[in-house]
């Protein structure tokens, strides 16, 4: 996640509620390798002389650090979850965000920040596959710089499972909604390994959608569940969409699955 150097400064404010070993304790859970010393403040960041900076100085300087990792997403989303009770600070935190193509959402009381780099005047583009369809959806999924969200029905493929569980190592937000029935309980992925939501129909039939969204910009949907039948047994088809007005729709979609 990449945000410029005035979103930055604006969004250093938000931080400041935290003591000098406080800062340095939250920006070392993220790669930094700061000591905070009492007898000389917080850690040095090169200034002229030697002088030490100020808190917001730190703020800026290392949240500049962190622009364009995903370890900046997975900071600023722990501080937004730890400002839960101030709406009013997460709504304007938002609005500084919104600039860079990036959201703030809430489910189930917890805020997570979507969005992403958005490809400018990309034409939409639909392609079509009927064979050698995990590796289509492995290439999309290695693409991810954001978030990845799957709403699939069956989850038995272990391949795929891989890839979304390295994939939220790496600072990706990776979350699956699945169908909650027996198949998945007895046969499906270790999904507890990710964000995810066990679901049923919304009405009362089978939660049989088939979608993967990836960083707001490209959808993957077809009949082919995420699972080694369809992969290995089954005459399947999925399309990649590259279409970021379609992506959305199918982001509220998820949304609402979810909730």
């Amino acid at each position: 996640m990449k945000l410029t150097s005035n979103s930055i400064e604006k969004l250093a404010p938000f931080l400041l509620d935290r003591n000098g070993k406080q800062l340095v304790s939250l920006f070392n859970d993220y790669g930094a390798l700061d000591k905070y010393e009492y007898s000389v403040g917080l850690p040095d960041i090169g200034k002229k002389n030697g002088q030490r900076p100020s808190k917001t100085q730190y703020i800026e300087h290392r949240l500049n650090e962190l622009s364009g990792k995903p370890e900046l997403r997975n900071l600023l989303t722990d501080v937004i979850n730890d400002l839960k009770g101030s709406e009013d600070a997460i709504s304007k935190i938002n609005d500084i965000i919104n600039r860079e193509n990036l959201q703030v959402i809430e489910v189930d009381g917890t805020y997570s920040i979507q969005g992403g780099v958005v490809v400018k005047a990309m034409d939409t583009v639909n392609n079509p596959h009927f064979q050698g369809i995990q590796d289509e959806i492995l290439v999309v999924l290695d693409s991810a710089q954001v978030s990845i969200s799957v709403a699939i029905a069956w989850f038995t493929n272990d391949v795929l499972f891989n890839k979304l569980v390295e994939k939220s190592k790496a600072g990706v937000d990776v979350h699956v909604a699945i169908f909650d029935d027996g198949i998945n309980k007895k046969h499906g992925v270790d999904i507890s390994q990710l964000k995810h939501s066990k679901i049923g129909g919304s009405r009362k039939g089978l939660m049989h959608n088939k979608f993967c969204i990836v960083d707001n910009q490209i959808v993957v949907t077809g009949s082919y569940n995420w699972s080694t039948n369809a992969e290995t047994r089954n005459d399947e088809n999925i399309t990649v969409q590259q279409d970021p007005k379609s992506a959305t729709k199918y982001s509220l979609e998820f949304r609402r699955l979810i909730s």
